[in-house]
């Protein structure tokens, strides 16, 4: 079985579901682990893009209880073991394992794999990682093995992730070194010395940073090709039918909203980013909330001034900030209309049911805010 481990602070799940389209499309069983689900556990462990069954789970979750003896696991632990007894039993040709947190301690890392990607390195889960580059690159880069085959689609990539790769001896492909990219109007251009260099469609899922995502894949795939061989085809219907929940989902039209699980500075900024190129002719409406644990002055920065009206409310998990604090904090960084809901559910209802057809909805700051709107739906 080949392994591909995905690690990275944000695009990863994007990496992943770009991979795994391709792959599929090349014919090639594929088993894909990634966290965290939005709807249903199950969502986590798919094979050939379908969600597992619950009596697979439930089998896995048995077997590994009844091994493990007194030995304690913790809850993505015991994911991870289930994950990879099923891909085992199933006989997947690929299993593509994304990395939860960080790297050289996550879960996943267990599994020495074949080919390692990193789709970019920022300041993310402050309380475990710290809020130095240098060291977070270095947690990273825990996933790179001997001789193995590695891509980081960061161009701003730390020194530390190369001095890392070359002490390893890992072979390190890097963004804007040895591969690159260009927008064209309605395509894009993989600059690189590899027969999959060209002209590509837009990926399906919204976003600039979603040519960044892919020109790292396919980048990782070119290198692995003696291994895993696919046609440029395969890339082109992996772009073009890529699917993730929560990844500028656009969920209604008139108005538009979009649903995004940017949680951190580098993804709002994208996000942020996105909102100026709709050229909304009505107000822009943010359903948001977020973890007390995440930068939030860093989240909100970007959208100063962007957002005329906000809609806060409490998550539903005991690590969400309190909407008190959010609220003084928005109101203090802008004098813009705020409105506080006793759940993100009922936000989500009510800008629904109540904004213009013109106007723009945007839902994000977690997982959980993405979560409970889908519900709402």
């Amino acid at each position: 079985m080949y392994t591909i481990t995905v690690a990275g602070t944000n695009g990863k799940g994007s990496c992943v579901a770009l991979l795994e389209a391709i792959l599929i499309s090349a014919g090639y069983k594929v088993g894909v682990y990634s966290t965290p689900h939005l709807n249903r556990y199950n969502e986590r462990v798919r094979v050939n893009g379908e969600p597992v069954s619950d009596s697979l789970l439930t089998t896995s979750f048995s077997k590994i209880n009844k091994a493990r003896q007194s030995i304690s696991l913790s809850y993505f632990e015991f994911g991870t073991l289930a994950a990879l007894d099923i891909f085992s039993l199933q006989k997947v040709d690929i299993q593509i394992l994304e990395v939860g947190l960080g790297g050289r301690l996550d879960a996943v890392n267990i599994v020495d794999a074949n080919a390692t990607l990193i789709s970019s390195i920022s300041v993310d889960h402050v309380d475990w990682l710290g809020d130095d580059l240098q060291q977070i690159a270095l947690e990273k880069a825990g996933v790179f093995r001997a001789n193995q085959i590695a891509v980081c689609g960061d161009k701003a990539v730390p020194q530390s992730l190369i001095e890392y790769a070359n002490k390893l001896d890992t072979r390190l492909i890097l963004a804007g070194h040895d591969f690159d990219f260009k927008v064209e109007d309605n395509k894009w251009c993989l600059i690189a010395e590899h027969s999959f260099s060209g002209s590509y469609p837009l990926p399906s899922l919204q976003g600039a940073h979603q040519i960044q995502n892919a020109s790292a894949a396919i980048s990782l795939l070119a290198q692995i090709q003696n291994d895993i061989p696919v046609q440029k085809q395969n890339i082109e219907f992996g772009l073009q039918h890529i699917f993730l929940k929560g990844r500028l989902q656009q969920v209604n039209s008139l108005p538009d909203i979009f649903l995004d699980v940017a949680h951190n500075a580098e993804s709002a900024n994208a996000l942020a980013e996105f909102v100026k190129t709709r050229n909304c002719q009505g107000d822009v409406h943010a359903v948001f909330s977020i973890l007390a644990d995440k930068q939030l002055d860093q989240v909100v920065q970007p959208f100063i001034g962007l957002i005329d009206k906000w809609h806060i409310a409490p998550l539903e998990t005991a690590r969400t900030v309190s909407v008190s604090n959010l609220h003084r904090f928005l109101t203090n960084k802008s004098a813009q209309h705020c409105l506080i809901y006793n759940s993100i559910q009922l936000a989500f209802e009510e800008v629904r049911h109540t904004v213009n057809k013109e106007d723009l909805v945007i839902c994000f700051g977690s997982f959980y805010v993405v979560e409970a709107s889908l519900e709402a739906l």
